[in-house]
């Protein structure tokens, strides 16, 4: 990567604020779309479909509008006249963006290319349970029941159209009876607290990037230039690298070693590139665990840059959370998207993994140079939970049985965290993995908030370094990155914000995908960020495994700011206090309250003003000569 002098970078990452929280929106919005609509039992022939969608405010205010409207809202972007007067109330509200409707509206065109049987599969899985539950509280059916279940069979009839997709309006379409009853008061609710969490969401990166900024002008020790540091960690490594397969009794897997060799320095007593000697256990090693949904090769891409400059990497497969484990669920082989004892399975895996090679290591040349004393862990989503485990951090049952079931929260990884619930006796408050073998973790877009919280993640001992993106709809940057960052005690902690970067951006394309994601969902420039995660592994791992003290002035924004590009920014940071966060997470309440107040006092007004209509017509009795009224409203 060419070093650049970091003003252009600066710049795009001043102007990108305003684009953002539009992201966030979007990213959001698609994601909970596509999690809500497709969760749906087996196939069943549906005898109605929906042909009005019926918005009920209060116990007896209803207003209602054809399908066909909002479809041709939806793919023309036409408003007609029946459509006009509610486009008109909410673009009215106080405190409501003038761009939310076309948000809205192209959120709500778009297509998840999911099969049938993947619908189906997913369908009963507490997760999927959960979000249909939440969901039927909004939408309901013509007798008012709850709708999740009605939800269900139309996103399955959806995903089965081959013409049309599941897409919103073609879930609508297939709902199972004439009349769609929506609650308006809790779905704008529920709206209002996701553009409050959005608002928040944009005020802490902000922070970041500010603190990030500020720093970017410390200048680095003398006789070193940006452009050193950069060749330092974007050059390639002096060593060829070989990747063995061991099998280890802990896992049903084999785990993939990536080793540094030279064949220039082949006698024992002569020093490699890296100042270290061929033989003895010299090599720091490093545990690669990887999130919900991969395996062990999602991040060969990383094992092997690190291996060729010196690491001993050990790459594990978590069977209860890997590949085959979705496609497991999608075949009908199981009906979790997770075994609720993965939690425990997980940093027991890692440990159990060094106990193996550790005993090998005597009887195996290719195992004698690694030091198992002196072990960095590499962790990404799920994984990145079992980093901080292994870490010292304890599983808090004791705060996941009072957050859990969690209420509506755009946090969508609360949703896996709260399955740790049924993992231990209901006066168990705490388990403990910590193996004293872990001297440093790097969390990549890490599920925190829940699992551990401050009490948990304060205990852990060792330099961190907490990966983000900002773009995250699965495991939100606040809530499980940026907050969590607080708790951390350790003076050696840095968090790195990827401006742009979502979920999956620093995850290697295998080809052993359960599904192929979009673009829109990976992000804008997976290369990148994954040149991100090797450099940055790369500085921290040399400080403090190695103790090579010529990495350290690239763990400073000073340089990050140089070395990011336009495509997508980066912030640093290496210190953040929870009063810090708050302050600037109050600049946020009077717009947010705002909002709320808007949204209630029009729906207050129009009650008030249906029940005087409604007390009129009472008190005063038709006469003879007068004619019914069919005028449509101008006020829903």
């Amino acid at each position: 990567m060419p070093y650049d002098d970091g003003c252009e970078n600066s710049v795009a990452q001043m102007t990108g604020q305003s684009e953002r929280i539009k992201r966030w929106q979007w990213g959001i919005g698609l994601g909970l779309v596509q999690l809500i609509i497709a969760l749906s039992p087996p196939l069943t022939r549906l005898s109605h479909a929906a042909e009005r969608i019926t918005f009920s405010i209060g116990a007896t205010i209803e207003r209602s509008i054809s399908v066909d409207s909002l479809e041709i809202y939806i793919k023309e972007g036409r408003v007609t006249e029946e459509l006009a007067p509610y486009l008109s109330f909410i673009e009215g509200m106080e405190g409501m963006d003038p761009d939310v409707l076309e948000q809205v509206r192209s959120l709500l065109s778009q297509r998840a290319d999911l099969d049938v049987t993947t619908v189906a599969q997913f369908a009963y899985t507490p997760q999927g349970e959960y979000l249909l539950e939440q969901a039927g509280e909004v939408f309901r059916t013509g007798a008012r029941l709850p709708g999740g279940k009605g939800l269900r069979g139309a996103a399955i009839v959806a995903a089965a159209d081959q013409a049309e997709g599941l897409t919103f309006i073609n879930v609508i379409r297939h709902f199972p009876t004439p009349v769609l009853r929506i609650d308006l008061r809790r779905g704008l609710a529920i709206a209002a607290q996701a553009s409050a969490a959005v608002n928040q969401s944009n005020q802490a990166l902000n922070l970041v990037e500010q603190i990030s900024l500020q720093g970017a002008t410390v200048p680095f020790p003398p006789g070193t230039s940006a452009a050193e540091l950069n060749q330092l960690v974007s050059r390639p490594g002096p060593f060829q690298v070989r990747r063995l397969s061991r099998r280890v009794k802990a896992s049903v897997e084999p785990v993939d070693i990536y080793l540094p060799e030279s064949p220039a320095f082949s006698a024992k007593s002569q020093p490699l590139p890296d100042g270290t000697k061929q033989g003895g256990a010299r090599r720091p090693a490093v545990v690669i665990s990887h999130g919900l949904g991969s395996d062990r090769s999602t991040y060969a891409y990383l094992a092997q840059f690190l291996a060729a400059h010196g690491f001993a990497v050990i790459n594990v497969e978590h069977p209860g959370s890997s590949a085959n484990q979705l496609n497991a669920l999608i075949s009908g082989r199981t009906n979790q998207v997770v075994p609720d004892e993965e939690f425990i399975n997980r940093p027991l895996l890692i440990s159990q993994v060094l106990d193996s090679l550790a005993n090998q290591a005597p009887f195996d040349k290719n195992l004698d140079t690694i030091d198992f004393n002196n072990v960095g862990v590499i962790g990404q989503s799920f994984g990145g939970y079992t980093a901080f485990a292994v870490a010292g951090a304890p599983l808090n049952l004791a705060l996941l049985r009072s957050t859990c079931p969690p209420e509506f929260s755009i946090d969508i990884s609360l949703l896996l965290q709260c399955q740790a619930t049924e993992i231990a006796s209901p006066n168990q408050a705490n388990l403990n993995f910590k193996d004293p073998r872990i001297k440093a973790v790097v969390a990549i877009n890490p599920i925190t908030s829940a699992v551990f919280g401050p009490e948990s993640l304060g205990q852990v001992d060792v330099p961190v370094l907490m990966i983000a993106g900002s773009a995250d709809t699965v495991a939100p940057a606040l809530p499980e990155q940026i907050l969590p960052f607080t708790w951390l005690t350790k003076r050696d902690r840095y968090l790195l914000v990827m401006e742009g970067a979502t979920h999956f951006s620093t995850i290697g394309i295998t080809g052993n995908e359960t599904f192929d994601l979009p673009s829109a969902i990976v992000g804008p420039a997976p290369a990148i960020a994954q040149r991100y995660t090797q450099a940055m592994s790369l500085a921290f791992l040399g400080v403090y495994l190695k103790g090579e003290s010529r990495y350290q002035p690239i763990l400073s924004s000073a340089f990050t700011t140089r070395f990011s590009r336009p495509e997508m920014p980066l912030s640093l940071i290496s210190n953040l206090t929870l009063n810090q966060l708050e302050t600037a997470l109050q600049a946020t309440a009077g717009t947010d309250q705002q909002l709320n107040s808007s949204i209630q006092q029009a729906l207050d007004a129009a009650i008030e003003a249906e029940t005087a209509e409604t007390e009129a017509a009472r008190r005063s009795p038709p006469t003879h000569d007068s004619v019914a009224d069919d005028r449509p409203t101008t006020n829903p």
